[in-house]
């Protein structure tokens, strides 16, 4: 295969999983609510699966933790951006 014929599967690919995405969520027997909901604990689910796999910093932990602990603080004062 020369380029134009890879990036050409390669765009038939993408397109086709838009579409195919798109067309699942119209024929989808939910309502847009319940189809995010269901959306947000299957992503919840898999970010809890690769915590649990990737190996973890303790120092990037820390830190991660601390921006966290910063961010609801800012938001308890009220100075969010």
């Amino acid at each position: 295969m020369d380029r134009l014929d890879r990036g050409t599967l390669v765009a038939g690919f993408v397109i086709g999983l838009v579409v195919g995405g798109v067309l699942t969520l119209f024929k989808a027997p939910r309502s847009g609510q319940q189809v995010r909901q269901q959306i947000t604990q299957a992503g919840e689910q898999v970010r809890d699966k690769l915590e649990l796999a990737v190996p973890t910093d303790p120092i990037a932990e820390s830190i991660a933790e601390g921006k966290a602990a910063a961010r609801r603080r800012r938001s308890e004062l009220g100075l969010n951006d």
